[in-house]
């Protein structure tokens, strides 16, 4: 491959994702998501939780609806 080619990735996350994906899905940053949270705008079991890693995970479904003004 030259370097002139370009690699186009689609990114289509599962139910629950983690944050990194935040930011090239949703276009909100790993702070945002932050203040969303402890701001009580998104809610633990609904908008986001913890993997059995003890890492964060996002809902996409939730997500796409608290953009498109669903509560």
């Amino acid at each position: 491959m030259s370097a002139a080619e370009k690699l186009d990735f689609n990114i289509t996350p599962g139910a629950w994702f983690r944050q990194e994906l935040l930011f090239p899905v949703f276009g909100i940053s790993s702070e945002a998501a932050r203040k969303y949270r402890s701001g009580g705008q998104w809610l633990e079991g609904k908008h986001w939780r913890k993997d059995p890693a003890n890492r964060i995970v996002y809902s996409r479904r939730e997500i796409e609806g608290w953009m498109g003004g669903q509560l």
